[in-house]
């Protein structure tokens, strides 16, 4: 019988490595043997094995884990912008005469209502808002959570005091006149109430206004209003707060900053701060934008605007702005006061030439006193091309002939001759010259006034002392047509800027602006467009977006719609430029 050999101590280990135990997987201690028996290519693929495996494992957890979470944002970051002129009133009272005023004020206060760019007028501080069936008691709770940067909560009185003093002459506030007849009441601390001498339908869109704070501004005297420091550094609700300025070595202010508020009551802000640069005009801020001294630009050229945006640059913000641009005809001027001359002047207009030169396609043409969205506006009427065939014949036909080889119509010895005025603006210039260009070729004479910003308002408008009149003119966040087509607006500060008298159309306007039935609005609006075709007051050339630049870093800054520039900042509570996981 042959002797059985015993195992070698080798092939000992080996059967201790790889024997399972029954069922059972293998110990980690049977594992550790396992390289003892591999040889040096059996290790290296082993070794490879081993990382993909773990590399593998690694990326399927990887990608489990960030497949339940979401990119959300997150408080940090800043924001740089540039502004033209330097804030004077950061205050509610006094922000309505400049747009870095206003811009200023939207960061840093709010009011009962407010104007978001894609829902419309909603409720700010105001909780609730209930209005009588008679349409003159507006009563509004008021959010228990809202806080003055100083800690301090808003209350009833902080809305009492800003209504008095907007009404009080010795504060000289521009917004009088929209709170004239308005009583207003506070029966608790959470609790306003509002009533009007008669129904006023754009009333809510009147408390949009910035509210001041009472405690602190109850020990300013009236007549020392305007030279409080409250004014430049001052203590609002809004979702920013006053945090440094900086001027340079002659006094002048050179930039503002502001920082978030922490306990903004409509939630978390995100970005740490925001700051306006300011520059002396137009030129010096889109340089900075240029230079990258600045990441975005409260205003710009269409030109600029859209050039830096293709570089990169910037990146374009372009809601539609709730304004016009058109050509106001000066009715007591001799040349203009004539029908036929106004009718052929529009016959002879190519709104989307005008458009499209003066803009760069950055307007919507227009024909029609009501824009989109406002009460009566009919979408099926077309902006009509240019014939200057049919205005010339209807010149001719008329009496205002060419003799030959003239170049300009004459009608009983008078010239068909007249001038542009309009802001030495770019975009307004290049409007004007091409008005020019079209009304040239049907036999009139037209030279172009260029202004500046004083003259125009000071005295151009103020006296009405033009004959066409280029300019724009913006609706706000309630379409009321009262301020530019009533007649009663023909006057300095009116802004009826056409002379535009009609009996039938005042009535309308009047019963429209105090009636709860929006059918009323809407016949004001069917009735005003009727005239307006008939006597041809103005020419209604485009609606312009309103552009302005942003550092393409920024996110979460869409506006679908805006009624005034600051309007930007309508949600800039949810502005953010860093972002954090979260499941």
């Amino acid at each position: 019988m042959e002797k059985k050999r015993r195992p070698s101590a080798n092939t000992l280990a080996l059967r201790q490595v790889v024997h399972l135990r029954g069922n059972r997987f293998p110990t980690w201690h049977q594992w550790k043997e396992l390289p003892r028996f591999l040889n040096i290519k059996e290790r290296r693929i082993a070794s490879i094995a081993l990382a993909i495996c773990i590399f593998s494992s690694a990326t399927i957890a990887a990608r489990t884990v960030f497949s339940h979470q979401t990119l959300t944002p997150a408080v940090g970051g800043s924001y740089i912008e540039g502004a033209i002129g330097t804030p004077q009133y950061l205050n509610p009272l006094y922000a309505t005469g400049s747009d870095v005023n206003a811009d200023l004020t939207r960061l840093m206060f709010s009011g009962l209502m407010r104007y978001d760019g894609v829902s419309g007028l909603v409720p700010d501080l105001a909780n609730t808002v209930t209005i009588s069936e008679d349409q003159k008691v507006y009563t509004f709770t008021l959010r228990d959570n809202a806080e003055w940067h100083d800690g301090e909560p808003v209350t009833s009185a902080d809305i009492l005091f800003t209504v008095d003093a907007i009404q009080n002459p010795e504060y000289h506030s521009p917004l009088a006149a929209s709170f004239s007849g308005v009583t207003v009441d506070a029966p608790d601390v959470h609790t306003v109430i509002f009533t009007l001498d008669e129904p006023f339908t754009p009333f809510l869109a009147v408390l949009t206004v910035g509210i001041l704070p009472a405690h602190l501004w109850v020990d300013v005297a009236p007549q020392n209003a305007t030279l409080a420091q409250l004014n430049i550094k001052p203590v609002g609700s809004g979702p920013f707060m006053f945090s440094k300025l900086v001027k340079d070595s002659k006094g002048s202010l050179r930039s503002y900053t502001v920082a978030r508020n922490p306990n903004f009551y409509r939630g978390t802000v995100y970005l740490n701060d925001i700051t306006m640069k300011f520059y002396g005009d137009l030129l010096e801020l889109t340089d900075a934008v240029r230079n990258k001294n600045v990441e975005g630009a409260s205003v710009l050229t269409a030109q600029d605007a859209q050039g830096l945006a293709r570089d990169g640059v910037i990146a374009l913000g372009t809601p539609q702005l709730s304004q016009f641009t058109a050509a106001f005809f000066q009715q007591s001027s001799p040349i203009l006061a004539d029908d036929t001359v106004r009718q052929a002047l529009a016959l002879a207009t190519d709104r989307s030439a005008i458009a499209a030169v003066s803009t760069g396609n950055s307007a919507i043409p227009i024909v029609s006193p009501l824009l989109s969205g406002m009460p009566g506006f009919d979408a099926t009427i077309l902006v009509p091309a240019a014939d200057t065939a049919a205005a010339a014949s209807l010149l001719e036909t008329s009496g205002w002939t060419l003799a030959p080889g003239a170049t300009v119509r004459t009608k009983s010895g008078a010239e068909l001759a007249f001038s542009i005025t309009t802001l030495d603006s770019t975009e307004l210039l290049a409007a004007a010259n091409e008005l020019r260009k079209e009304w040239t070729t049907i036999g009139a004479r037209v030279s172009v006034i260029p202004v500046d910003q004083g003259t125009l308002q000071n005295d151009i408008i103020k006296d009405h002392s033009y004959d066409v009149l280029l300019a724009g003119e913006r609706y706000g966040a309630y379409p009321d047509l009262y301020p530019f087509w009533h007649s009663s607006q023909t006057t300095y500060p009116g802004l009826n800027l056409c002379g535009f008298v009609n009996r039938k159309v005042d009535t309308a306007i009047e019963i429209a602006r105090t009636s709860a039935d929006p059918q009323k609005a809407i016949d004001a609006g069917a009735l005003l467009v009727d005239a307006f075709n008939e006597e041809q007051p103005a020419i209604m050339l485009y609606q312009p977006k309103y552009l302005y630049a942003l550092s393409p870093k920024l996110q979460g800054t869409a506006v679908t719609n805006v009624t005034t520039p600051s309007d930007r900042f309508a949600n800039v509570e949810n502005w953010y430029r860093k972002t954090k996981r979260t499941f």
